[in-house]
């Protein structure tokens, strides 16, 4: 976004920016697009081509969207979301569903031990549908915890936001909504290895980012 939600006029501008659409590689081309003013208030998440973000308007905070950018076509249009699913502390996260866009909604105040799982089944409606699941056991406080998403099965991941600042395990939690059923694996040798903790560096709490489904290959191409 190039403009502000209160700058007149009454709209924002955006520029799009895609590498390699003019006269080469290493080219840019520039579109200008535009929409109503509102506030991005999430994470995004692309499905099939289309960002997904949660947003509130400036002038109705009661009301909020989810704000959707066609990169094939370079539009931007909005879905209206149910109160929880986008949350104005941020706490409502968006993640890819069984090909789905879905939103993890909980009490960030509150020990993690269940939460909502409101997934849009019509786009063109805007219709939602929200399951509610119980945890068979404490995560810790709500706002400790964070879902980047889910893995091939369909397992929703959850794991903490940060690396505890002493030696101590950290696990990554996979929740299968079907079977409602929790598993949990031990990431070893970087939160609870004093020796390569000192050897690279990691002190105090650390940020932990997630990228599920993520594959790397060293053969060469």
């Amino acid at each position: 976004m190039v403009s502000h939600p209160y700058w007149p006029p009454d709209f924002l501008r955006h520029e799009v920016l895609t590498l390699g659409g003019g006269g080469g590689p290493s080219s840019w081309t520039r579109t200008k697009v535009t929409s109503p003013p509102y506030f991005a208030v999430t994470k995004s998440v692309c499905i099939n081509g289309i960002v997904y973000y949660g947003a509130w308007s400036p002038r109705n905070r009661k009301d909020p969207v989810i704000m959707c950018f066609d990169v094939r076509f370079e539009t931007i249009s909005f879905i209206k979301a149910p109160l929880p699913v986008v949350c104005w502390e941020g706490e409502s996260i968006l993640i890819e569903y069984k090909g789905k866009l879905a939103s993890v909604a909980r009490n960030p105040y509150a020990d993690f031990r269940s939460f909502d799982l409101w997934i849009l089944e019509d786009v063109t409606t805007h219709d939602w549908s929200k399951q509610t699941s119980e945890l068979p056991f404490s995560l810790g406080p709500g706002r400790c915890m964070t879902s980047p998403g889910t893995n091939k099965a369909g397992e929703i991941i959850f794991a903490p936001k940060t690396l505890s600042a002493y030696v101590e395990p950290f696990y990554i939690y996979y929740y299968n909504v079907g079977r409602k059923d929790i598993r949990s694996v031990r990431l070893l040798g970087i939160a609870d290895d004093e020796e390569f903790r000192r050897r690279y560096g990691i002190t105090g709490e650390c940020y932990v980012s997630i990228s599920p489904q993520h594959v790397e290959s060293i053969a060469s191409p």
